[in-house]
C-alpha cells in the first residue's frame, strides 16, 4: 500500500525520519518520496536527517507567541522537552508553541496558505492513503495536526489514517488532557487512529527520553510490515497477496486500531549439496521436512497476538482482523494460512478476517503482524480520559485569565479551534462504514455504545458528581459529555 506521510511536532519527525531510513534499509519503497514534516520548532528539524530540507516545513515562525529561542546550555534535541516528553517545569518555555494545542492550530489556521503550497510537494495520485504522525500530548502535534488533518480530508478522496503517540503516565497532567482532546478530535475525522502506548515501551529504568530511538524502530517495523507489505521489488508470487483494498476493508469501521507482531527463526536445510542436487533432478523429496509447518505458523500467530499491542486492549473488541505473514514463500504453506486465520477468528471472536502473505526468498524469518481494527477496550484510554477530565476544573480557573483551552461548551473543550469538525455535525456515514464518535461499526450498535463509553464515561461522571454537589458553576457545561448521537468516522 503506497502512503504519503505528514510528521507534525517533534514526535511525528521523529518518527517519519525513521519512517524514510526504513524505507531504505528495507527496500519497501511505500512513499515515493512522498512525505512533508511540519513544525513551531526549527531546532526539531536537526534530527530530521534523511527528511530532505525542501520537505521541513516550518510555520510560526513569526509569530510572536512561538518561541523559537534555544537556551544555549540546553540545546541539545534529545534533552528538549518534545511532544512525547514531560511538560518544562513552571516559569520555563519550551521551544514551539510551548505544549499550547490552541496556539499550534490558531498558527495553523493563519498559516494554511503555506501548508497549502507544501501539499502541492505530494503527489496524491501516486499513494493509496495518506499518514498524519503526531504527539497526541503535544501543543504541535496535537493543535497544528488537527487543523493539518481538516485539510488532508478536504482535499483527499482516499483514506486518512492518524498515527499518534500517547503521553506517558509519568508526563503531565496538561499533557493527558491534550491527548485526550486530541482523541475527541481526529477520531470522529480521520478513518482510523493507531495509538502508541508510550507506556507499554517504556522501561521504568531509564528515563523516558532516552528510549525514544527503541520505540521509534520498534513502531515503524510494525507498521512498515503492515502497510509496506509487498512494496518491494518482487523476487516471488504471492498466493494470496493484501492489496490497499483489504486493508482499507479491515480499518473502513474506523475507530482506534492496534498492531502486532512476532517473528521466528526459519529452519535452514542442513542436508548438504548433494541432497540439493537430488531434490533438482527430481530423486527425493522436493518437500524437505524442514519446510516449516501450519503448527509453527499458529503458534507465531498466537504470539504477535500476545505480544507488546502498540496499543494494549482486549482483543475480542476488534470489529475486523488483518493478518500478514511475511517469510521465505517455501515455509508460508496455505494451510498453515488457514491455521492462522481460524485462530484469530477463535481468539478475536469475529468472523471478519483477512490474511494474506508477503513472499521474500532472502529473508532468514517468519513475521506474523495482526492488525486490530476499531478495537473498544482500552484500559489506556480510559485511564488518560479520567487525568484529562480530573485536570479540567485547574484549566476552567485559568480560562478566566487567558486559558488555553477554547470556551465552547458544545465541545467541552475537546476542540481546537471553532473551525474545526465537531464529531455531532461530522458528515453521516453510509451504512457499512462507523457511525459513533469513535467510529464504531454503524451495524454494531453494542461497538458503537463501548467505543462511545471509552471516550465519554469519564467526563459524564464528573459532571455527575459536580451536579450532585450543587457547585456547578456557569461553565461547567464545558466538562459535561453530551450523549453519543450516530456519527461518521
Amino acid at each position: 500500500m503506497k502512503l504519503s506521510l505528514f510528521g507534525v511536532g517533534d514526535a511525528g519527525t521523529r518518527l517519519l525520519n525513521e519512517f524514510v531510513q526504513g524505507e531504505a534499509d528495507t527496500g519497501r519503497n511505500f512513499t515515493n518520496g512522498n512525505v512533508l514534516a511540519f513544525n513551531t520548532a526549527a531546532e526539531a528539524f536537526g534530527e530530521a536527517t534523511v527528511i530532505p530540507e525542501e520537505r521541513q516545513i516550518l510555520i510560526g515562525d513569526t509569530h510572536p507567541e512561538v518561541n523559537q529561542y534555544v537556551d544555549p546550555e540546553n540545546d541539545d534535541p534529545e534533552s528538549a522537552p518534545g511532544e512525547g516528553e514531560a511538560a518544562p517545569s513552571e516559569g520555563s518555555t519550551a521551544p514551539g508553541v510551548d505544549g499550547d494545542p490552541d496556539l499550534g492550530a490558531t498558527i495553523a489556521g493563519d498559516e494554511l496558505p503555506e501548508i497549502r503550497r507544501a501539499l502541492d510537494l505530494v503527489d496524491d495520485t501516486e499513494v493509496d492513503a495518506a499518514m498524519l504522525i503526531v504527539g497526541l500530548g503535544g501543543g504541535t502535534g496535537a493543535g497544528v495536526g488537527s487543523v493539518l488533518l481538516e485539510e488532508l480530508k478536504s482535499i483527499y478522496e482516499s483514506p486518512i489514517y492518524v498515527l499518534g503517540v500517547l503521553p506517558a503516565s509519568t508526563e503531565s497532567d496538561q499533557r493527558a488532557l491534550t491527548a485526550a482532546r486530541a482523541l475527541r478530535t481526529f477520531v470522529p475525522m480521520a478513518d482510523a487512529v493507531l495509538p502508541v502506548d508510550n507506556d507499554a515501551w517504556r522501561r521504568d529504568a531509564d528515563p523516558l527520553a532516552e528510549q525514544y530511538d527503541r520505540i521509534n524502530e520498534a513502531v515503524t517495523t510494525r507498521v512498515l510490515s503492515l502497510f509496506a507489505a509487498g512494496e518491494t521489488e518482487p523476487e516471488s508470487v504471492s498466493e494470496m497477496r493484501i492489496d490497499p483494498a483489504d486493508m482499507r476493508r479491515t480499518l473502513a469501521v474506523g475507530g482506534l486500531a492496534s498492531i502486532g507482531y512476532s517473528t521466528v527463526e526459519v529452519e535452514t536445510d542442513s542436508d548438504g549439496l548433494l541432497a540439493s542436487l537430488w531434490r533438482l533432478l527430481g530423486l527425493a523429496d522436493e518437500t524437505p521436512d524442514t519446510k516449516t509447518d501450519a503448527a509453527t505458523i499458529k503458534r507465531l500467530v498466537r504470539r504477535a497476538l500476545e505480544s507488546k499491542l502498540t496499543l494494549p486492549c482486549d482483543i475480542t473488541s476488534a470489529d475486523r482482523v488483518l493478518l500478514i505473514l511475511s517469510g521465505p514463500p517455501g515455509d508460508i504453506s496455505r494451510k498453515g494460512f488457514e491455521t492462522g486465520r481460524y485462530l484469530l477468528e477463535q481468539e478475536t471472536t469475529t468472523v471478519e478476517v483477512l490474511a494474506g502473505d508477503e513472499p521474500v526468498p532472502s529473508a532468514s524469518t517468519i513475521t506474523a503482524t495482526v492488525l486490530l481494527s476499531n478495537v473498544t477496550d482500552v484500559p489506556r484510554i480510559d485511564e488518560l480520559q479520567r487525568r484529562g477530565v480530573d485536570h479540567l476544573p485547574d484549566t476552567e480557573t485559568a480560562s478566566e485569565s487567558g486559558s488555553t483551552t477554547d470556551g465552547n461548551s458544545e465541545d467541552h473543550g475537546f476542540e481546537f479551534r471553532d473551525g474545526g469538525v465537531d464529531p455531532d455535525e461530522a458528515e453521516p456515514a453510509t451504512e457499512s462504514d462507523a457511525d459513533s464518535t469513535d467510529g464504531a461499526a454503524g451495524s454494531d450498535a453494542g461497538s458503537a455504545a463501548a467505543a462511545d463509553e471509552v471516550i465519554d464515561d469519564d467526563a459524564d461522571e464528573a459532571a455527575t458528581a459536580d451536579a450532585a454537589d450543587n457547585e456547578v458553576a456557569d461553565g461547567d457545561e464545558s466538562v459535561e459529555s453530551k450523549p453519543a448521537t450516530a456519527d461518521s468516522e
